[in-house]
């Protein structure tokens, strides 16, 4: 089978620092494995609605951690207890594409959005939308649907639709994820095993 042969990619000393909230921890960050199970640009269907795999509780400490990785060094953005004091919500504030980590997380290893993880794919752009921040304690439930599937100068392009409500059905925000991918399992299999 494809991919049998493949090496399990170790996550570079470098970026140990950033893997610090029990999100991270338990979040699989080497998209090879398991990549036989991803949904692929052949299997997708235009117009499939569905949960995705997981919901994401927003906590301080994901927050905060997504902020310090982001370069952000104000206390608004880095300090709860400052944030408590000084901050227009109280709570920690949080850079504006911190709903990219809710959909990553949210989404899984199998099923409707997955090949958003696969191997040898690139980015032509992406548009995400704030109703409004994500508060801590919050449980973040993602629907995804899949918009496009069209093949333009011969690259096979795939967009699906983000949407994140709370626990109490209020849309947070959206993000319009587009990506260039490998059209099928034997394409994707020659990124893995390269």
């Amino acid at each position: 089978m494809p991919g049998e042969g493949s090496q399990r990619m170790q996550v570079p000393t470098r970026l140990d620092q950033y893997i610090e909230t029990t999100k991270q921890q338990s979040f699989e960050k080497d998209f090879h494995l398991g990549w036989e199970h991803y949904e692929t640009w052949e299997e997708a269907t235009v117009g499939e609605r569905a949960p995705a795999s997981h919901t994401f509780t927003v906590v301080a400490e994901d927050i905060v951690s997504y902020n310090r990785a982001c370069g952000e060094t104000d206390p608004l953005y880095t300090d709860p207890e400052y944030a408590l004091e000084h901050s227009p919500t109280g709570e920690v504030l949080q850079h504006p594409i911190f709903a990219t980590t809710v959909g990553f997380y949210s989404v899984g290893s199998s099923g409707i959005g997955s090949w958003m993880r696969t191997p040898g794919a690139r980015n032509p752009g992406q548009l995400i939308e704030i109703n409004e921040p994500f508060r801590e304690g919050e449980v973040i439930t993602t629907t995804v649907t899949t918009r496009q599937k069209f093949i333009q100068r011969d690259k096979h392009y795939l967009t699906m639709f983000m949407e994140f409500h709370n626990q109490d059905g209020v849309l947070k925000g959206t993000w319009d994820c587009s990506l260039i991918l490998p059209a099928n399992k034997a394409l994707i299999a020659q990124f893995v095993n390269a």
